[in-house]
């Protein structure tokens, strides 16, 4: 067999090369390859230009935790030079998604003389219109999917239109990298937030996402960033700790309120008052909590899924904000694509929100049956919808008759082979040079194969599998009961490596995920 590490390189289709360049140094001056978008120096001296005349200015915003990230670096790039600018972050239950008609009038009522839209604006051609109109300016700061015809802004900043380079990334890290333009300087905590949302918003961790996301985890201090040390407890500071930690409160908030009071978060990540900080943490926290309990509970009510169905189509009266996470359970229970529907504001259309097991393109689905719907988006595992109440019948037969005429490619996971003496903290220190993990750069599976069952210890109530295999190493699966696991003499347990740190003493498990 190969070496643990030419096994890892085969893994990831890695050659030796490859893999000099992924562990290779990073530091604030080369983490971007070198790139640079077209024409930002024009936007900084443009932008630069309303705050030396002292003009108002607004940045607009997102509800989802990109969008919070993108809102917050613009407005503390701006408080780092004394200037005061104004924010908004939409309702996702009243304003929707992105600058409409509505809000771009009470702008220039207001009387602002520039416009930044982050996180969104990239196809806002309406709202941007009436602005443009009425002798105001807009600047877009968007990372999304652009229509064939672009807004009529000033300027904007877009990876692919700006021709930044080949990976996509966050709007987040489009306000990151205007901010090194416009002050001069790498910013130790506009980084930092800008890391976030690469995880948030599932960003390839490829180039200069997985560069900077490096940067950050290795160069993070606890106590220097009190906004973002209190939203991952005592945890460190790495790529799993956002995903379940950090994003997911940040992004309740927008789930769970449907008024303006979403825009403390933006004074969270930018005030220096701790008193303030505590009373927002524990608003977030309360937030993040009804959260998982609402979810809990409709999790836990029973839905009436038909077996014989192809997929889950399912209306609940749940805010809009958790339809995502009621699918995302439904999906993975039952594995079939699932859209869970609620009926919108307006009570014309019902809001969908979609996810699909592996080997299933959700977008594809959508645009197949494009007639049938008002809007839609998404990846190829997870999308949105709307329908209109009216043609609700007709599209629900319709999905269904997709899902038949396209069942779900079974996608083989590979899978390492690794012997037992491998576990060992230095082949740990391996895999993890291969880190961060995430979209695009999956943590490795492994797979121990022929395990003899009764060498397997179990707890005490048999539904976990417990096993010491060394002073400092361990088997640990979670709900595998001893009678799933012992129905054969041997089995091959599949996996994943992690350091287990318990009050200071640290063990190498092999965390079962899988039994054949």
């Amino acid at each position: 067999m190969k070496e643990f590490l030419d096994r890892l390189l085969d893994y990831y289709h890695l050659t030796k090369e490859d893999y000099l360049k992924l562990i290779a140094p990073v530091s604030e001056e080369n983490f971007a390859y070198g790139h640079k978008f077209d024409k930002i120096d024009e936007v900084v001296k443009f932008v630069y230009s309303f705050v030396k005349d002292n003009k108002k200015v607004i940045v607009y915003g997102d509800y989802d935790a990109d969008g919070i990230m993108a809102t917050s670096i613009i407005i503390q790039m701006f408080k780092y030079i004394g200037f005061e600018a104004d924010y908004y972050i939409p309702n996702r239950y009243t304003d929707g998604y992105g600058l409409n008609l509505d809000k771009a009038k009470e702008i220039v009522e207001k009387g602002y003389d520039l416009v930044i839209t982050v996180d969104n604006g990239i196809s806002a051609f309406e709202a941007i219109d009436y602005i443009k109109a009425n002798g105001k300016n807009v600047v877009v700061f968007d990372h999304h999917e652009m229509q064939s015809v672009l807004p009529n802004c000033d300027y904007y900043l877009h990876p692919t239109l700006s021709n930044f380079g080949e990976v996509a990334s966050s709007g987040a890290f489009v306000c990151f990298m205007f901010s090194i333009a416009f002050l001069g300087r790498f910013d130790k905590y506009l980084s930092t937030l800008a890391s976030i949302s690469l995880i948030s918003d599932m960003m390839p961790l490829k180039e200069y996402n997985r560069n900077l996301l490096r940067l950050v985890i290795a160069s993070y201090k606890e106590g220097e960033f009190p906004a973002v040390d209190y939203l991952k407890d005592a945890d460190e500071f790495n790529e799993t700790t956002i995903g379940l930690k950090i994003a997911p409160r940040i992004n309740s908030i927008g789930r769970m309120i449907d008024n303006d009071s979403i825009n403390q978060l933006v004074d969270y990540f930018t005030t220096k008052d701790n008193d303030k900080l505590l009373n927002y943490l524990s608003w977030i926290n309360e937030c993040n909590d009804s959260r998982k309990e609402l979810t809990k509970a409709s999790n836990e009510m029973g839905f009436d899924v038909d077996d014989n169905d192809p997929c889950i189509i399912y209306k609940t009266d749940e805010k809009e904000g958790l339809i995502g996470l009621i699918a995302n359970y439904l999906s993975g229970k039952y594995k079939k694509p699932t859209i869970v529907f609620t009926l919108d504001s307006s009570l014309t259309a019902y809001k969908g929100s979609c996810r699909a097991p592996e080997g299933f393109n959700v977008v594809k689905m959508f645009e197949s049956l494009s007639d049938y719907l008002l809007t839609f988006g998404g990846h190829a595992l997870a999308g949105g919808c709307s329908v209109e109440v009216d043609k609700f019948d007709e599209f629900v037969s319709k999905a269904k008759q997709y899902v038949l005429d396209h069942p779900i490619e079974h996608v083989e996971k590979e899978s390492i082979p690794l012997y037992m003496r491998e576990l060992t903290f230095e082949n740990y220190d391996i895999v993890k040079s291969f880190s961060p993990f995430g979209e695009s750069m999956k943590s490795p599976v492994f797979i121990l194969p022929r395990i003899k069952t009764s060498a397997l210890l179990f707890s005490k109530d048999n539904k976990h599998i417990l096993t010491m295999i060394g002073a400092r190493t361990k088997l640990v699966g979670f709900n595998i009961s001893k009678d799933e696991a012992t129905q054969s003499d041997y089995i091959d347990l599949i996996g994943t490596m992690r350091i287990n740190d318990y009050k200071g003493f640290k063990t190498l498990e092999f965390f079962i995920t899988e039994i054949k």
